[in-house]
């Protein structure tokens, strides 16, 4: 059995989430030890301190976004959880979508969506993938702000062999950890080659990286 943070400063949404997932895990009664547990949290009862806590009485996280934080505190708290998370977004921006998705363990799902569509990303997740729902995939890659960031290919400085590698799997949504177990190193490792890959591609996020890449034909999306 999995277990789940459900996190949401409206105790009414922390119960219909709670509800929704346990319904999809009943049913498919042979799901055996992909079944999720529900574990309610109040997003206030959240802290720095906390975090390591939580992060091991649970798998992931699913979070309602916005948690009434402010962004900028939002966000920190993500980052500070320390797991892969799933947010439900009612309400989006290019920028909220792109700062999510730059932590590299945020997967994402429109406000409405089905318990379906939850315990999948949560499975995925749970996998170390990061599942993306369509509409808000479609948001990013209409995203002005992304393209015009990106430098033309004549600018771009050539990436190692094992940036490449790297690459294409920040480009299939994988994480920092994700990608540190497929190629047998160490996360610390692949900070590095990200860091070294931003660089030279001159971007900032995942996102732009991915695209930056395929323009310059380091990999095909």
């Amino acid at each position: 059995m999995k277990r789940v943070l459900v996190i949401s400063p409206s105790a009414i949404t922390q119960a219909g989430l709670s509800a929704l997932i346990a319904e999809e895990s009943a049913a498919e009664p042979d799901r055996g030890a992909n079944h999720w547990q529900v574990i309610p949290i109040a997003a206030a009862s959240l802290t720095f301190t906390a975090s390591e806590d939580w992060h091991n009485a649970a798998d992931c996280a699913l979070i309602s976004w916005p948690l009434a934080s402010g962004r900028r505190a939002d966000l920190e708290l993500v980052e500070d959880l320390s797991m892969p998370v799933v947010a439900l977004i009612d309400s989006w921006s290019d920028v909220v979508l792109g700062e999510l998705l730059q932590t590299g363990r945020v997967g994402l799902l429109p406000g409405q969506a089905s318990g379906t569509e939850i315990v999948a990303a949560l499975d995925a997740a749970a996998a170390g993938l990061v599942a993306i729902h369509p509409a808000l995939l479609d948001s990013l890659l209409m995203s002005t702000e992304s393209l015009q960031a990106i430098v033309p290919p004549e600018q771009t400085e050539a990436l190692t062999p094992r940036e490449v590698e790297v690459l294409t799997m920040l480009a299939e949504g994988l994480s920092n950890k994700a990608i540190a177990r497929r190629l047998h190193l160490s996360e610390h490792t692949i900070k590095y080659h990200t860091s070294a890959i931003f660089a030279k591609l001159n971007v900032s996020s995942r996102t732009e990286a991915a695209i930056a890449g395929a323009r310059a034909g380091f990999i095909l999306l």
